[in-house]
């Protein structure tokens, strides 16, 4: 009598296991891709309540803040530069429950000072070292990946990776042009109420995300928050709506000049103006193709006219949040003169999100 034996024979086996490599395969797309649109939701959320808190600043001065809302202190005039002021979203604060940080900003000493000013009971810059998941794309790269607190006080140390939204200053060079240039949202040296956006709330942006930079000079990245610095602008060049053709003939020297010099402080600190601190501009599409640029070759930062794109890790596109506080999903392919026309809050040149 024979004896039968159950079992996989070894070419079941190894069609079984192919089949369970193969359905590995396919699920593994699909739950990335999941993860990544409960990302962008994520996305979504802050800059709508950003947006949000803008529109109840609004309501209760009649103007939304300037980019760099000025200081007084005994030593100095008024100051507004990157190095002194304090960026739009320190002053929404209070607005997006962090009103005991924002209480504690004299708004006397300049936002990077280390010392105890008072009534305040902690220096502004330790103050600022918060790392507000409001401020954050889930989507980009976390920067610093550690905490790095002082010794004895617990007042983090790092000044990297902060802030993931800036606001819009518009289709022009942003920082440091003259007041006739400044056609976006926010202006650099002014506050701007809602009658100023001529061209309706809904159809110009408010704000953009960008990419954080990774604070090494090591590795050159477009997709990061890398940009080139000391960069010339071509001679053609406007200081408002420059055309593609402009665009085309910078970006190519950026490219060149990046390897050489760049910075990769990108979303350095949320309570600091500057581009690409805590603000873009909107002359160059979204993930534009070439880096971000600047034509100042001392900064350190982005307190510099240049080309400071929205960008994101989310595909195809960035995700903005327009005048009426509504979420838009820019794509990479609009066309440049339509994404320069939602940028400008003055044109008379309204467009529609294509």
């Amino acid at each position: 009598m024979k004896c039968s034996r159950k079992g996989f024979t070894l070419v079941e086996l190894l069609v079984v296991i192919a089949i369970i490599g193969i359905l590995v395969g396919l699920l593994l797309p699909a739950v990335q891709a999941a993860r990544e649109a409960a990302r962008r939701m994520s996305c979504s959320n802050n800059m709508h309540n950003l947006a949000l808190a803008f529109h109840n600043y609004e309501s209760a001065f009649k103007m939304v803040p300037r980019t760099a809302s000025a200081i007084q202190t005994p030593t100095q005039a008024t100051n507004a530069s990157n190095w002194h002021g304090y960026s739009a979203q320190t002053m929404i604060l209070p607005y997006i429950e962090q009103k005991a940080i924002f209480d504690n900003f004299t708004f006397r000493e300049d936002h990077y000072n280390f010392s105890i000013v008072a009534p305040a009971t902690i220096p502004a810059l330790a103050n600022a070292r918060r790392k507000l998941p409001i401020f954050l794309c889930p989507s980009d790269l976390q920067y610093p990946s550690a905490p790095n607190p002082q010794a004895g006080t617990g007042w983090e140390q790092s000044d990297m990776g902060w802030n993931n939204y800036g606001v819009s200053e518009g289709s022009n060079n942003g920082y440091g042009s003259s007041f006739g240039n400044q056609n976006g949202f926010f202006k650099h040296n002014r506050e701007t109420p809602f009658s100023d956006i001529i061209d309706g709330l809904s159809n110009t942006i408010m704000m953009a995300e960008f990419n954080k930079g990774d604070n090494t000079s090591a590795l050159f990245s477009v997709v990061s928050g890398d940009f080139p610095n000391g960069v010339a602008f071509p001679s053609s060049w406007t200081a408002q709506y420059p055309t593609q053709a402009m665009l085309e003939e910078y970006g190519a020297s950026c490219v060149a000049a990046g390897t050489a010099s760049h910075r990769s402080t990108a979303g350095f600190r949320w309570v600091a103006p500057g581009m690409y601190n805590s603000e873009i501009n909107t002359i160059a599409p979204p993930n534009w193709r070439f880096p971000s640029c600047m034509n100042c070759g001392g900064c350190g930062q982005g307190d510099s006219a240049g080309v400071f794109p929205a960008r994101s890790r989310h595909p195809g596109g960035a995700m903005h949040a327009m005048g009426d506080a509504s979420i838009q999903f820019i794509s990479n392919s609009i066309s440049i003169p339509t994404y320069q026309a939602l940028g400008s809050a003055k044109g008379a040149d309204v467009a529609n999100v294509e």
